[in-house]
């Protein structure tokens, strides 16, 4: 009796693991600006949740999340079936194994607004100036810092001051009370506030990006993800007319296409970078056939695969974060290889915009008193999409 009585136990947790494994795991993350805690919000997100299921014939199990940080680390994981997230999340998950399956029909306008006793008219006359932002991992903030980034700069060195704040209408107040110059915030949320201020000016509109998008794991079978495709699609009038009180409103269709802004504002190098030249592909071509030394700086592996002819390897050893202030005293760089003739040209180039190893190797070099820097940001994807031969090996 005891026997049958423990085969009938492990028989069952053996049930429910299978059970468990074969569920959808649902991450639903929301913005700094929507309500996340209110009773309405988890019941239509678990009405999601039952639509989805019952749509692809399988357990959808919902959890619901506050913390984009943690958000960020689970998805570099996989940890996730599908995820819901504002897009600065969206554009995290493409890179780590994640595809494009729908996007809010609900966009997101941030603007960045001036007093204008400031006079800050755009983006570069707010240098130097008192800023108020939303929180650091709101959509908000990261399209602020993303864009600062391009240029070549950081929100902390560009501002005067810089004070990041919980609530969206602490932002506002901060601008009322005197105590910010400038401040971020998403155009409907602020369209009434605005409309009642008449100094205030909009000093710099962002892109229109998708309020948030939904992503589904890489190891979902391709019929799973095309009936949760569809699944988003149908939700209904009911839950969409509650999606919309959170600023959602229904789903459509996307494509990696609609959330290029973000990826571009949340993993690529700077587009400039001050004292150095970039280049194109047919004029680094055109430099290396005039003698000019190529170096390619990525991880001897990378080199192996695929290389420009006549690229010398030398990789760049990246310890600093992927941020404009980085402190290059904890990387490392031989220069034993490289000319000691400070004039001499010298391109460097890794796998593109997205690869910071190039963008570090130049700025180190410049930082060390060199004068003819080229940096090649495209790098090795436009040499290839501009038709010009690759070696592998050694």
């Amino acid at each position: 009796m005891k026997i049958c009585w423990l085969a009938s136990f492990f028989a069952a947790v053996l049930a429910f693991n299978v059970q468990a494994a074969n569920d959808l795991v649902l991450n639903v993350t929301l913005d700094y600006d929507q309500e996340r805690d209110h009773v309405a919000t988890q019941t239509v997100f678990n009405d999601l949740a039952k639509h989805l299921s019952g749509a692809v014939g399988q357990p959808v199990k919902l959890i619901m999340t506050q913390n984009a940080e943690r958000v960020g680390e689970r998805v570099r994981t996989g940890s996730y079936s599908i995820l819901l997230a504002p897009s600065q999340l969206i554009g995290l998950a493409l890179r780590h194994g994640y595809s494009p399956i729908a996007k809010s029909s609900q966009g997101a306008r941030v603007l960045l607004l001036a007093t204008k006793a400031s006079q800050v008219r755009n983006l570069e006359g707010a240098r130097g100036k008192r800023a108020a932002l939303p929180h650091r991992e709101s959509l908000v903030s990261f399209l602020v810092n993303g864009e600062l980034n391009a240029r070549g700069a950081s929100a902390k060195s560009y501002f005067g001051q810089i004070n990041y704040m919980t609530k969206y209408a602490a932002v506002l107040y901060a601008m009322e009370i005197g105590q910010a110059d400038l401040v971020a915030v998403k155009e409907d949320a602020a369209k009434d506030w605005i409309a009642k201020r008449s100094d205030v000016v909009v000093a710099h509109a962002f892109p229109n990006v998708p309020a948030a998008g939904v992503v589904v794991n890489d190891k979902i079978d391709t019929a799973t993800r095309d009936k949760l495709r569809l699944a988003f699609g149908q939700l209904g009038k009911d839950i969409e007319a509650r999606m919309l009180r959170l600023k959602l409103g229904g789903f459509v269709a996307a494509e990696m296409t609609d959330f290029d802004y973000v990826l571009k504002r949340g993993s690529y190098s700077p587009e400039v970078l001050s004292g150095a030249t970039i280049p194109t592909a047919e004029q680094v071509k055109k430099l290396m056939g005039q003698g000019v030394l190529l170096v390619d700086v990525r991880p001897q592996a990378h080199y192996r695969e695929a290389h420009i002819p006549g690229a010398i390897n030398l990789p760049y050893q990246m310890n600093s974060p992927k941020e404009v202030d980085y402190d290059d005293a904890v990387d490392a760089f031989d220069l034993s290889r490289l000319p000691k003739d400070k004039s001499a040209p010298i391109i460097f180039q890794c796998n593109g915009p997205e690869c910071w190893y190039s963008y570090k190797a130049a700025r180190y070099m410049l930082k060390r008193g060199y004068t003819k820097i080229y940096w090649f940001r495209t790098g090795l994807p436009a040499w290839k999409a501009a038709g010009y031969p690759l070696r592998q090996g050694a």
